[in-house]
């Protein structure tokens, strides 16, 4: 591996990509995020999930020196920044934060820091019972034993992963200042620094339990703290069930707005004229006045229902989340005529991609038949999955692509995310499918424009796009063997396949947010540890 710096990558993250003799708008950079490859969640603030990063050019089939791998019971979407000369990655999972030094070929964890309450669940034991449970569902996986497989799932929630402790960590970022943020513990945010030098200790600088600045009433129903994101003038946005919250770098308290009764499963959105939240029953535009947050069309922001189902009916069918699955994803930057915010709604006659006006409505524009609310641009119906989709959105341009998440044979026990995660296109039947849709900025409306029905979506890892190469990647399976695979852009044709090196479980990459690094490597989560991938040879 080669680790190439791109002197343009600034420029890249703040304006456009040259594509196919046009150029294509990105979001703009934030200034008060860290500037790297990747500094937070979906790669940028507007969850666009596109990267100035050129992927790999061929197919290749990878062995045991391509992958590096640091093992962790969970970690779903590593971040990565730079101290001094050294390039270090910051892994947040579900009972700690590792820091991984990264530079040139590295992939060396040198410190790790467990959330306060979870220090017992990084101990020495706690790493043999990782491996024996790696050994345990390979056997089983090989030997198509449904009900073994099943049986692994309450030991790997003994070593610190459940439908609770996932949520750990998942949504983090690193300032322009190197301190890492993330949540933890269902309503902590944790503030940490990583020092001066690559090798030094990971240190909190402060925790913050949401709930302590809230009245009692509001903070009983507060039980989780799950999107968290920076804005553009250098604050903390988190989201939670019935709320939003704007919190200092330094953690203090600055606002909240409210809407009862509404669960939010998801992360956030930010630009640089508000925050986009989707409840289990509204999508919002929260702004900040400088004084309060809020949702009011007086102070810029607004509401708007959309199509949706019972949040216990969801999550009986198996979905992860009550209301739309997907965090919002922005599409329009720039001197773009048309901005939106997109999710996938959960209608619950099929789940339908919704496209909301970001800012003022066009004073033309006719609310269209079928929709909740004029704030509505268009919605179209996914058709390879009835369920919501769990994985957001990937935006280049005015494309998008959306992938099927709907298990056809779910696990037995509900919320059973692992057994989920390791029966699918195993023992059960894998959700299969992937639409990329195109917005018709003349005619305010989605088309259809090509449809994949190959790609085993088991491991939920959102789509990412490769700007300068007109390429989507996604996470793959092929029997029991893991891969990554790449479809052209605009026309979904194959472009390449990386193939793990054998059939083991270890090279999952569940529910993670993938990136590229300067030379081309993949960066990953999964079940087993934060993983890097050499895929160019």
């Amino acid at each position: 591996m080669k680790c190439l710096v791109l002197s343009a990558l600034t420029a890249a993250l703040m304006s456009t990509t040259v594509f196919a003799q046009q150029a294509v708008n990105l979001p703009a950079k934030n200034p008060w995020l860290t500037d790297s490859v990747y500094p937070t969640s979906h790669h940028n603030p507007a969850q666009t999930d596109v990267s100035p990063i050129a992927g790999p050019a061929a197919s290749k089939a990878l062995g045991p020196r391509d992958v590096r791998i640091v093992p962790k019971v969970f970690v779903s979407n590593p971040v990565v920044t730079r101290i001094g000369e050294d390039r270090v990655i910051y892994a947040a999972g579900s009972t700690g934060i590792s820091k991984i030094l990264a530079t040139g070929d590295m992939f060396e964890e040198v410190a790790y820091l467990p959330y306060p309450g979870f220090e017992a669940l990084g101990s020495p034991s706690v790493s043999a019972g990782l491996a024996a449970q790696l050994t345990a569902v390979d056997a089983a996986r090989r030997s198509y034993n449904d009900a073994g497989i099943l049986a692994i799932s309450p030991e790997i929630s003994k070593l610190g992963f459940d439908f609770t402790t996932g949520a750990n960590g998942v949504y983090n970022l690193v300032d322009r200042d190197g301190f890492h943020y993330s949540v933890y513990g269902g309503v902590n945010v944790m503030k940490v620094s990583g020092g001066t030098t690559a090798q030094a200790q990971l240190e909190i600088v402060k925790t913050f339990d949401i709930t302590s600045a809230l009245p009692a009433e509001l903070a009983a129903t507060v039980t989780r703290v799950l999107g968290v994101g920076m804005t553009y003038d250098g604050n903390i946005a988190v989201a939670a069930p019935g709320m939003v919250a704007l919190l200092s770098r330094d953690l203090e308290m600055l606002g909240y707005v409210t809407f009862p009764g509404e669960f939010v499963d998801n992360s956030i959105a930010i630009d640089q004229n508000g925050i986009y939240v989707v409840s289990s029953e509204n999508m919002y535009k929260v702004v900040w006045t400088g004084k309060k947050l809020s949702f009011d069309e007086a102070d810029g922001g607004w509401i708007s229902p959309y199509d949706t189902m019972d949040g216990e009916t969801a999550v009986s069918l198996g979905a992860l989340s009550r209301g739309s699955g997907t965090t919002p994803a922005l599409m329009g930057f720039g001197d773009d005529e048309d901005k939106l915010v997109l999710i996938a709604d959960a209608d619950i006659k099929g789940t339908k991609l919704v496209a909301f006006w970001r800012d003022q409505i066009p004073a033309d524009f006719e609310q269209k038949p079928g929709t909740q609310s004029r704030h509505i641009a268009d919605q179209i119906r996914v058709e390879i999955s009835y369920l919501t989709i769990e994985p957001s959105p990937a935006i280049f341009g005015y494309g998008v692509v959306v992938i099927n998440a709907t298990l056809p044979e779910a696990s037995p026990v509900r919320g059973d995310i692992y057994g989920n995660a390791m029966t699918a296109g195993v023992t059960r039947i894998a959700p299969r499918g992937i639409q990329k849709f195109t917005w018709n900025p003349d005619e305010n409306r989605f088309e259809l424009a090509w449809t994949d029905l190959t790609i085993d979506n088991t491991d939920v890892m959102v789509p990412l796009i490769s700007a300068p190469s007109n390429i989507v990647f996604f996470a793959n399976k092929v029997g029991l063997r893991y891969e990554y695979v790449g479809l052209d852009w605009t026309n979904g044709k194959l472009h390449s396949r990386y193939t793990f090196p054998n059939d083991s479980a270890l090279y999952n990459t569940w529910g993670g947010i993938g990136y590229f690094l300067e030379d081309g490597d993949l960066i990953t989560g999964g079940f087993f540890g934060a993983k890097r991938f050499e895929l160019s040879e």
